[in-house]
């Protein structure tokens, strides 16, 4: 029951530091970069292919040039050409994937911090910022954990494969995963706090009023 609830916290504290950094950055930075994570992600896990023919045919433009292609006698480079071995192979393909995937969205985030005006106009920080915010740390969650796993419990762990662990991983048995957390969280902290129930009952809405009156007291200070 203990474990169960400090799941539950670590996973609460996880999305409200998501939420956060969507707060400070602003629904529109936020959500562009979750956008384009998001469509990244999805389209070099369906036309990733692509990126491996570009990055074996440079590999090849490379060999050629360094073995003499463009010197008097080609017939040299033509041979080490031939025997080059591919740079992105079927074993290999994940890994130069996500590392694409990874630069794609380092310089989401680095476009995403300058000002420019499509990001700056309207860029609140409201619910919605909030919003994608944990909806990108859901994402994030999906895509980076099942590595992290593959880190901790290296190939070879009795039991589990750490491979399938990767390629199983999505977005939606995250989401499921969590819901379950959540619940069964939610659930045995509800079985220890009940015999307080009332207490804890006006603690919350305590706090719910709190919540509202500060709220209230923002408003007047804008008008």
């Amino acid at each position: 029951m203990n474990q169960s609830i400090e799941v539950l916290v670590t996973f609460l504290l996880y999305l409200a530091f998501f939420g956060w950094i969507g707060w400070l950055r602003g629904r529109r930075r936020t959500g562009f970069v979750l956008a384009v994570a998001l469509s990244s992600w999805l389209l070099l896990q369906e036309q990733g292919d692509i990126f491996v023919r570009i990055a074996n045919l440079g590999k090849k433009f490379l060999v050629f040039i360094q073995s003499g292609g463009l010197s008097a006698d080609p017939d040299p480079a033509f041979t080490a050409l031939r025997d080059a071995p591919p740079l992105v192979t079927t074993e290999n393909r994940p890994g130069f994937v996500f590392l694409v995937w990874v630069l794609i969205l380092v310089l989401t985030y680095i476009i995403s911090n300058q000002n420019y005006k499509w990001l700056t106009t309207n860029n609140k920080s409201d619910g919605w910022a909030v919003l994608w915010g944990i909806l990108s740390g859901l994402f994030f969650a999906s895509v980076l954990l099942p590595r992290l796993v593959a880190i901790l419990l290296p190939a070879g762990t009795p039991g589990i494969d750490t491979t399938e662990v990767i390629q199983s991983a999505n977005l939606f048995r995250i989401l499921g995963g969590s819901l379950a957390v959540v619940r069964e969280g939610f659930s045995n902290l509800w079985t220890l706090i009940e015999p307080q129930a009332p207490l804890a009952i006006l603690l919350f809405l305590t706090l719910l009023l709190v919540i509202a009156a500060s709220t209230l007291q923002g408003a007047k200070k804008a008008k």
